[in-house]
């Protein structure tokens, strides 16, 4: 049986863990690393993609090979500038995170700063779920080059 202090111990080393991991996932889709990001993700993942029909990636993806096809499509349509993570919420293998991305529409040319709510479940130290929730007001205005 752990004492209290064990288990504050295990308990503060999985938070440091994952909140390194979010920065790197954060890092490795403005590089557009999509091999880096799958190092942790486990090989069951579910990658949801809220917001609706008006979200041009509004999708859910099983497995890595699915999320990398579609992560990789984003990644022809925008152009990423990198993520400010402006709240972030670790609660055992739950996160919960809000983040403003500079992002960029490779076809229309115009740049917008978004608001992006994410949800994780890690198992073992890697992504099993993530899902992912963009205002998408602010993707319409990067569709529309006139708004």
């Amino acid at each position: 049986m752990q004492s209290n202090d064990t288990s504050r111990e295990l308990s503060q080393l999985d938070r440091e863990l994952i909140e390194r991991r979010i920065h790197f996932l954060a890092d490795a889709r403005a590089r557009g690393d999509m091999a880096g990001m799958l190092k942790y993700a486990a090989p069951d993942i579910v990658f949801k993609v809220g917001g609706g029909l008006s979200y041009p990636f509004y999708t859910t993806c099983a497995g890595k090979d699915s999320c990398r096809d579609m992560a990789q499509a984003v990644n022809v349509a925008y152009e990423n500038f990198g993520s400010t993570i402006n709240t972030l919420l670790i609660d055992g293998d739950r996160v919960a995170l809000q983040r403003t991305a500079s992002i960029r529409n490779r076809g229309t040319g115009k740049k917008i700063s978004v608001e992006i709510c994410n949800f994780l479940r890690f198992r073992d130290g890697l992504v099993v779920e993530f899902s992912e929730f963009p205002d998408t007001a602010a993707f319409a205005q990067l569709e529309n080059p006139d708004v």
